[in-house]
């Protein structure tokens, strides 16, 4: 049935309404999760740009690639209390996570003040073969990546273990780049991201093998990605040095 013309502002107003009621219900978490970081249990928060519903755990901050490496991690037998963890561009809820589990523990970051040592993933002042895992989560996509590589596996041991995450879009069969893309916002449109200087296809695989590692690949179950709030189809690749 029609509206009347007076009623209009009225049934505006209550759809707005509507709209903030929903809104503000589905930010303080649809269903229930858990954080395998900090242990919470309950809604999620959103999180990310643009949020994300469900993305967020309101106790330690975590998202869901934090917690996707944490579920890898705990797979592979690591023996945390004699390792050695070097963190670039540390995540304040994945360092909570580091320093309480491993013997050596150092965040890194080529912003000085950052991080407990200002260091270039492309070039890593430390000594050869003295690491036990690496992360670099969101990381490879702002440097010269093969360069990166090189300078990841020359610091970790032998069958040491590289963490890596980045944009990945799985039905290219290739990297994205362009050298004619400098401007910050021109990298935004073609990257995703103002200070990213390419987007990865399913080639990044081949990259990481080039670079010494042998990889294998880890994305949350069905299951795991309900219990956890993991984005699904987000993988963590894992590479072990050969």
């Amino acid at each position: 049935m029609p509206i009347d013309a007076p009623q209009i502002p009225r049934f505006q107003a209550l759809r707005r309404l509507s709209f903030v009621v929903r809104t503000v219900r589905e930010m303080q978490g649809q269903f229930p999760r858990e954080c395998n970081i900090c242990g919470f249990e309950g809604g999620f928060l959103p999180g990310g740009r643009p949020p994300r519903y469900d993305a967020k755990c309101p106790r330690c901050q975590s998202v869901e690639r934090h917690r996707l490496v944490v579920l890898a991690l705990e797979e592979q037998g690591l023996d945390w209390s004699g390792g050695s963890v070097l963190h670039f561009a540390p995540e304040p809820a994945m360092e909570a996570f580091f320093r309480a589990h491993a013997g050596t523990y150092i965040s890194a970051d080529i912003t000085p003040g950052r991080a407990d040592r200002q260091l270039d993933i492309e070039n890593i002042d430390m000594p050869e073969h003295s690491l036990d895992v690496v992360v670099a989560s969101h990381v490879l996509e702002h440097v010269d990546d093969r360069a990166a590589l090189r300078s990841l596996h020359r610091v970790l041991k032998p069958g040491g273990l590289l963490v890596a995450l980045v944009p990945i879009v799985e039905a290219w069969p290739t990297t994205y780049e362009n050298a004619a893309v400098v401007d910050p916002k021109e990298r935004l449109l073609h990257f995703g991201q103002e200070d990213h200087v390419r987007y990865y296809g399913r080639d990044f695989v081949d990259r990481l093998r080039e670079g010494g590692f042998e990889v294998t690949e880890r994305a949350g179950t069905a299951p795991e990605c309900v219990r956890l709030g993991l984005m699904r189809g987000e993988k963590v690749f894992l590479g072990r040095a050969s």
